[in-house]
């Protein structure tokens, strides 16, 4: 899909979605720059699993926007990109209010890019870090 990079940046000024995945989610940018992107989302019983917490696939959802979100920071108009690979370390629970994913492009070559997520509460704990690995298409 041509224009990635600007469907995020127009979302980040407007205060929007950048995918229908996100709107679903709930999960906004909050702060954005090359290579970089800061996503939130706010938490609560709906995206609970059966222990009465944050869903797993839950959090590797706002991993993965974060560093998609990141990685689309870097692309030029007629590129496009999938994630090809991803690994999720869950470090404490979490189960209400808003989380956070810090997104950050570790390394950009011309066909992949490696980019890394760390997941925070409101009192700035870890609660999660991802790493991914993307795959460039150009159309």
């Amino acid at each position: 899909m041509k224009g990635i990079k600007e469907k995020v940046y127009h979302a980040w000024k407007t205060g929007t979605y950048p995918s229908p995945a996100t709107k679903t989610l709930g999960i906004k940018i909050i702060e954005l720059s090359e290579g970089r992107s800061l996503v939130e989302m706010q938490i609560d019983e709906h995206l609970h699993n059966m222990s009465a917490t944050m869903h797993g696939g839950v959090m590797a959802d706002i991993a993965d926007a974060a560093m998609g979100i990141a990685i689309s920071t870097t692309i030029s108009p007629d590129e496009d990109f999938t994630t090809m690979e991803m690994k999720i370390s869950f470090y404490r629970p979490h189960i209400k209010g808003p989380l956070r994913a810090e997104g950050i492009v570790a390394k950009r070559g011309r066909r992949v890019a490696f980019a890394e997520a760390v997941l925070t509460n409101q009192q700035k704990q870890i609660i999660a870090k991802a790493n991914g690995t993307w795959l460039f298409l150009t159309t």
